[in-house]
């Protein structure tokens, strides 16, 4: 393994906010590994999805629903084991905010907290793990009724 694991998952980092701000299902699913037991979980009841079916259906959802969407960190990123020979790394990102377009109407959430847990198989590092933690509590897609 490379020494220099920070910058690699710091890559894989900013290429999930460029496949979210871009709406890639397809760049989003090559970074995260598709077991049955990964987790994405927010900070609304609605938001807690298990596997990477209901991972993949959350961010259809989120990409047929809302629009314009950007990504921008306020603080730098903090990188948590990684190093040889550890196989798993957490990222955390203390505030960064979202904006989008939901409705027509223009929505920002400030300071969203961020950790992803990634695992190492082989040499390749994919998500297995994110929460964000908003401080709004509004609801802006509706993943029950679809």
């Amino acid at each position: 393994m490379r020494a220099d694991w920070k910058v690699e998952l710091s890559q894989r980092f900013t290429a999930f906010v460029d496949a979210y701000e871009r709406g890639s299902l397809e760049a989003l699913s090559a970074l995260f590994w598709h077991d049955d037991d990964i987790v994405v979980v927010g900070t609304h009841s609605n938001l807690h999805f298990i596997g990477w079916a209901q991972v993949e259906r959350s961010f259809r959802l989120q990409f047929d629903g809302l629009r314009d969407l950007r990504v921008t960190p306020r603080s730098e990123p903090l990188w948590h084991g990684g190093a040889p020979p550890s196989t798993m790394a957490c990222l955390t990102v203390p505030a960064m905010d979202l904006t989008l377009v939901s409705g027509g109407r223009p929505a920002t959430f400030e300071g969203i907290r961020m950790t992803c847990a990634f695992e190492r198989r082989g040499t390749e590092w994919r998500m297995v793990q994110m929460h964000w933690s908003l401080p709004r509590t509004e609801v802006l897609v509706d993943h029950t009724s679809r």
